[in-house]
């Protein structure tokens, strides 16, 4: 959860000046009443943001109106275009469950959807309660992740309440469902076959009319829920079962990556690199320098291109579930094939992070990681990993910090690229 925002440090946005008290829980909660019609609320609670420099932010928050919770989701527009979308969205919208469904701020230039509804995502009422429409055992549904105008993940209830999987459902044209669900099955069937220490979930059913992809629920609990005492053991399995992953791209992929539909990871491509470092700097000035620097030592630091391998493309603890049989690998929708570098590089630069944000202490963790690895396949050598750390370090965590506004890495972020430097001279 994100508190109230008061110190992300950011630079004014002179397209979207009211960006501070959307981001705000205690302004918004002053003023979300008297918009929806609502005596007070019980709490306010950011829950995630989503923020594009000089263009557009999103915001979803979690009310508590006394009586039950709703999810409300809100983009701020520049100047003049918040009415016109406004419009649009009130033609489209269903019934909101207590609260209207669409609301404008003409104050803030900003528009308020009630989940379920939303700006792109469309036909979500009808997903809360499937009745078996969908699938047999899905019954109805409550949303676990929401990224407003792009996805949301549902769980999915079976009449008995336990729960029948989870369904992704992706605004109309951002996912092509059958390649993504073909994907998932190629990749689950890979791992079943090194064993039951390593699985994916399966496709239970798509739709490409709906948007839809519903997968199997896979035990085990998630990183968060972990007592301190098991975290050096859960950092091993994951790494072999990373390793694992790594190792199942043939039996995955076929010959041909192109015809199994994954495409090349690029995140940490330098290209990406150095625009992630743009972006920083021009949303924080006060580290720009460093974060230019930073781009142009690794441009001349690449390292040779290894043998691609298939990547899970969102590496870090907390997609995976552990049990004590298996590691489930889950949210696999960025699986693309390139260095297995990219991957360990992600994973450990978000566990720096983690550790700089007050956190486990990382060394421990890396090490345990890379010894798992290394006992199902040869990790790539250290100077790929440093390199590929460093630009996880800027391309994804320090620029995350900045476009998901994450305070607690913000108020760091100086701290974050230092510590990619002193990555990088390591070699």
């Amino acid at each position: 959860m994100l508190t109230t925002v008061r110190t992300h440090g950011f630079a004014a946005d002179p397209e979207l000046p009211q960006r501070d008290r959307l981001l705000d829980a205690d302004a918004v909660a002053e003023r979300l009443p008297g918009l929806l019609g609502l005596g007070s609320l019980r709490s306010c609670n950011l829950l995630r943001a989503k923020y594009r420099i000089g263009e557009s932010l999103r915001v979803v928050y979690r009310l508590d109106t006394g009586s039950r919770e709703h999810l409300l989701a809100a983009r701020a527009f520049p100047a003049g275009r918040g009415g016109s979308a406004y419009r649009r969205a009130v033609i489209a919208a269903v019934p909101g469950d207590g609260l209207p469904p669409v609301v404008l701020d003409q104050e803030s230039e900003a528009v308020w959807w009630t989940f379920p509804n939303d700006r792109r995502l469309l036909g979500l009422s009808d997903l809360m309660h499937p009745l078996g429409s969908v699938h047999p055992s899905w019954q109805r549904s409550e949303a676990v992740e929401y990224a407003p105008e792009r996805a949301v993940t549902l769980r999915a209830r079976a009449l008995d309440g336990k729960t029948a999987g989870y369904a992704k459902v992706f605004a109309p044209g951002s996912v092509d469902v059958a390649e993504l669900a073909g994907r998932y099955r190629r990749i689950a069937a890979a791992l079943a076959g090194r064993g039951e220490t390593v699985q994916s979930p399966d496709v239970l059913c798509w739709s490409n009319e709906r948007q839809l992809l519903l997968l199997s629920a896979m035990p085990g609990v998630r990183w968060a829920d972990l007592p301190t005492a098991d975290l050096l053991g859960t950092l091993r399995r994951l790494g072999a079962a990373i390793a694992a992953l790594h190792d199942a791209g043939p039996a995955a992929l076929g010959d041909d990556h192109p015809a199994a539909g994954l495409q090349p990871f690029t995140r940490l491509a330098l290209p990406r690199v150095t625009h992630s470092a743009e972006l920083v700097g021009l949303a924080r000035p006060d580290v720009a320098a460093r974060a230019r620097r930073l781009a142009a030592r690794l441009a001349g630091a690449v390292p040779a291109p290894d043998r691609p391998v298939l990547l899970h493309g969102d590496c870090h603890p907390k997609n995976a579930l552990v049990d004590a049989q298996q590691i489930g690998l889950i949210d696999l929708d960025q699986a693309g094939t390139g260095a297995a570098a990219n991957d360990i590089g992600s994973l450990l630069a978000r566990l720096r992070q983690d550790e700089l944000i007050g956190g486990h202490p990382a060394a421990e963790l890396a090490a345990a990681f890379l010894a798992g690895y290394a006992g199902v396949r040869p990790p790539p050598v250290d100077s790929a990993l440093h390199w590929h750390t460093a630009a996880a370090l800027l391309a994804e965590r320090a620029m995350r910090a900045v476009n998901r506004v994450h305070l607690p890495a913000l108020q760091h972020l100086d701290e974050l690229l230092a510590e990619a430097e002193r990555t990088l001279s390591k070699g």
